[in-house]
């Protein structure tokens, strides 16, 4: 049940220290650009979000500057993302003294408790989360993930209608890049698309906390394609949960939240249904020949049955 904050509510005499994956205390400091979204909350930290700019205006960002997310699944203001889901985008998480910056309204806010018994700060109707794939404030790497995850504006409404600066000018849908699997598919950013197995017949099935952990590659309009690759091998699809995915082959393409920076290929196997695609389409599963010879393995659809999230 949602718990609104009151004035009131505020007490000094106790402190309580929340623990949460990776957290660590902090102030109203100036935040220290190695602090990753995977922190989490800001466990002791009385400033919960304040006001942040970034390529899409300004925004509601956590006391250590990372930017919040909303995710648009948590309907009626109840927070949806947990386990897995939790671990790539983090909630919130507040003490009972916590307050927001200058300038924001103080009646917008509020707190939920999760199945755990912790505090997840809200905004508005949005639960508030952090992305594990943003490194540094001013990140805004999870806008528009999965079509669900969107930033938060100082008003708690979620930003939807903007696209980071450089994706935004991103002139190829997909491209070639090295890695240590050999050659394999990147979006505009060079950040590593992957396959999902179970994706049979080249439909997409991964949603809700699948969705979150691997976002759909959307695409606008017909794919652009970046030098040495055939455009007969790629398409379009709709995706699980709406919008028009781009697909190599007959896989449908993903980014996992896992990857923090281009070039990463943290998601090659999980789950031994996701791994990464090759510029003919099909996915690579034999890593040492595709780093001996940079050919793509075979692609059958094969797997173990899991889910991979």
């Amino acid at each position: 049940m949602k718990k609104l904050r009151t004035i009131g509510a505020l007490a000094a005499a106790t402190t309580l220290t929340l623990v949460a994956a990776c957290g660590s205390g902090g102030d109203d400091s100036a935040p220290a650009a190695e602090e990753s979204a995977a922190a989490g909350a800001e466990a002791g930290s009385a400033v919960a979000a304040r006001a942040g700019d970034s390529a899409l205006g300004e925004i509601l960002v956590g006391a250590n500057g990372m930017t919040l997310y909303g995710f648009t699944n948590d309907t009626d203001g109840t927070s949806t993302c947990t386990a897995t889901c939790a671990e790539a985008w983090p909630p919130v998480l507040v003490d009972p003294d916590w307050t927001v910056g200058p300038g924001l309204d103080t009646g917008i806010f509020s707190t939920i408790t999760r199945d755990d018994g912790t505090e997840q700060l809200v905004a508005g109707q949005w639960p508030l989360y952090y992305y594990s794939g943003d490194s540094a404030p001013g990140d805004v790497n999870g806008q528009g993930a999965g079509g669900v995850w969107y930033v938060v504006g100082t008003d708690a409404t979620l930003i939807k209608d903007a696209a980071p600066a450089a994706e935004a000018s991103a002139a190829t849908s997909v491209q070639l890049a090295d890695s240590p699997l050999g050659q394999i598919l990147v979006d505009a950013e060079g950040n590593t698309l992957y396959g999902f197995t179970n994706d049979v017949d080249g439909v997409s099935t991964c949603t809700d906390d699948c969705a979150a952990t691997w976002p759909a590659h959307l695409i606008e309009g017909d794919p652009v394609l970046g030098e040495g690759l055939d455009p007969a091998v790629f398409s379009v699809v709709e995706g699980a949960e709406g919008g028009q995915q781009l697909k190599a082959g007959k896989w449908p393409l993903y980014r996992f939240s896992g990857d923090s920076a281009p070039g990463d290929v943290n998601g090659q196997g999980v789950g031994e249904v996701w791994f990464v695609v090759g510029a003919d389409g099909s996915l690579i599963k034999d890593a040492a020949a595709a780093g001996s010879d940079g050919s793509a393995g075979e692609g059958d659809g094969a797997g173990s049955g899991g889910n991979g999230y």
